[in-house]
């Protein structure tokens, strides 16, 4: 059962003594069943997860599909995190990038006090004693840094499937326990169109480094199979 967060800015007088330990890492998604992910991941994310696009606001956001049915997490045991990769949308956990103001488009680092990864007990100290930052909270702040980057890359990849009509609905039909699911709300890269592109705007995809990123996301569907297995062997 996981705690409700506790989002609070990260203050060096409020957390000079605060400590982030290695705990359950990942208990705060044990009932997650799909993680964002940015299309620099496809590639690994997609080597065991299948990855998939779902609505979000007025576009698509890619996730790693980790369960099939809501809070169903299938890569979680207990508190163990079960796959080879962890997705870049959870490292950073128990820091968190907010709003600085609900209507504002700066963003801060805060921390979830919540967590209980989150101590003055034991792990790694966000602050040194003389009140700069720790080498743990400048590597995490700039892996924040990145992630952000390669979500505005991920943004121009999505508009661009969009734009070419690539993204379609798609109902997956899965046979699990004897039992046939059907599953909504899903949107794959339309193969069929993809191959009917013209020479020029295939090329550009190439260009942009797209192509390796769609066939990723084709080919990691295999592994909605590897889902159905989990849940069977959970019985």
């Amino acid at each position: 059962m996981t705690s409700t967060p506790k989002i609070v800015p990260l203050n060096k007088d409020q957390h000079s003594a605060t400590k982030i330990n290695n705990t359950n890492a990942f208990s705060h998604i044990s009932g997650e069943h799909m993680l964002p992910v940015v299309v620099h991941e496809f590639v690994v994310a997609g080597a065991e997860f299948p990855i998939v696009f779902v609505k979000a606001n007025d576009g698509f956001q890619p996730v790693a599909m980790l369960g099939l049915a809501a809070q169903q997490n299938l890569f979680m045991q207990g508190n163990e995190w079960q796959a080879l990769y962890v997705p870049r949308a959870v490292r950073n956990y128990p820091l968190v990038l907010v709003k600085d103001k609900p209507d504002g488009d700066r963003l801060m680092v805060a921390l979830d006090e919540a967590s209980e990864r989150v101590s003055q007990a034991e792990g790694n100290p966000l602050f040194n004693e003389d009140g700069s930052e720790s080498e743990f909270l400048t590597q995490r702040k700039q892996q924040m840094a990145e992630y952000l980057d390669m979500g505005v890359i991920t943004r121009n990849f999505v508009e661009k499937l969009q734009s070419l009509e690539l993204i379609k609905e798609q109902t997956l039909t899965l046979n699990i326990n004897g039992t046939e699911r059907r599953i909504n709300g899903i949107f794959l890269i339309d193969e069929k169109k993809l191959n009917e592109l013209s020479d020029e705007t295939f090329i550009e995809l190439r260009k942009n480094g797209y192509l390796t990123a769609i066939y990723a996301q084709l080919m990691s569907l295999q592994h909605t199979q590897k889902l159905v297995k989990r849940i069977a062997e959970a019985g």
